[in-house]
């Protein structure tokens, strides 16, 4: 079902016809040979100019196990990929949903370099894939990668999702380290909900993204505790322009909560709070009051 998609997403290409600007697949199993037909098949960029981070062309295979490492592949194999569509590249696809799609690490760095550096992709959803660590330092990699004139790479994504991927502390750390890099592209929209994050990962997030206007921030279901809440209590000062904030779920006590409240006596932005299923107990309840009245 999903090689057919590809085919005739190439067909709307040879077409003439517009490109896609959303995709919704989530739910739906991506392995490794539909990653790398649907990149380019998403693509309004050559598939002759196409290629991996690690420098080869792109490569059509019918080989799951890897997706890298190909020869290119000639006109006839192509089946038409390249898009006849000449319009700008910012016509082109804007929002892609792969949330539960049991897509690897390596598939998806074949999909996003299929994609093309400057595919003017804005908000990437690739929630419950539980990539891991390893998930991570791929998207990374990629990330972390230039176009040709030296911009960066996908230079219009404002809006991740990446929950409940078992990221961890370390996977978390290398993701928004790679983010924070990224100066040219403002991220606008965060979430990291469900991926075993404590203290660690939440002041690595917190010290990386202050420089991104950050509108929506997502940690719910980890594990911050209130050492974690009280570091994002103190930065979110220096981040003036945060109006979600989620963290439900995430073993904070009255400390945290006390903590947190006395800073947003001072945050006029923050419209939209999430604390469900942490303990208040009274001085929390408190001290929530307080702020709420002001």
């Amino acid at each position: 079902g999903m090689m057919s998609l590809c085919q005739g997403l190439k067909k709307r290409n040879m077409r003439c016809l517009p490109p896609l600007q959303g995709l919704i697949i989530s739910g739906n199993t991506i392995s490794c040979e539909v990653a790398v037909q649907l990149g380019i098949a998403l693509s309004a960029e050559p598939v002759r100019n196409k290629r991996g981070r690690d420098g080869r062309r792109l490569s059509f295979t019918n080989n799951d196990d890897d997706c890298e490492g190909r020869d290119s592949p000639t006109a006839s194999q192509s089946n038409g990929a390249t898009s006849a569509y000449k319009s700008n590249l910012s016509d082109g696809l804007k929002l892609l949903y792969m949330g539960s799609t049991s897509i690897s690490p390596e598939s998806l760095n074949a999909l996003l370099s299929g994609l093309g550096p400057s595919c003017p992709l804005q908000e990437l959803r690739l929630q419950s894939n539980r990539m891991g660590p390893k998930g991570a330092t791929r998207l990374v990699e990629f990330l972390e990668t230039k176009s040709d004139n030296r911009q960066p790479v996908l230079p219009k994504l404002h809006r991740l999702d990446m929950s409940y991927n078992e990221l961890g502390d370390q996977g978390t750390s290398k993701l928004t380290r790679a983010i924070s890099k990224r100066a040219k592209v403002n991220m606008t929209e965060v979430s990291l909900s469900g991926n075993y994050m404590g203290s660690k990962g939440i002041e690595s997030i917190m010290n990386k993204l202050l420089q991104h206007k950050l509108i929506t921030l997502n940690l719910d279901n980890n594990s911050i505790g209130d050492q974690g809440c009280q570091l994002v209590a103190a930065s979110l000062p220096s981040i003036g322009t945060l109006t979600r904030l989620n963290l439900a779920f995430n073993d904070i006590g009255c400390r945290g909560v006390a903590t947190l409240m006395r800073s947003l006596v001072g945050c006029e932005s923050i419209t939209s709070l999430g604390l469900s299923g942490n303990v208040m107990r009274i001085s929390g309840a408190i001290a929530m009051g307080f702020t709420l009245a002001q």
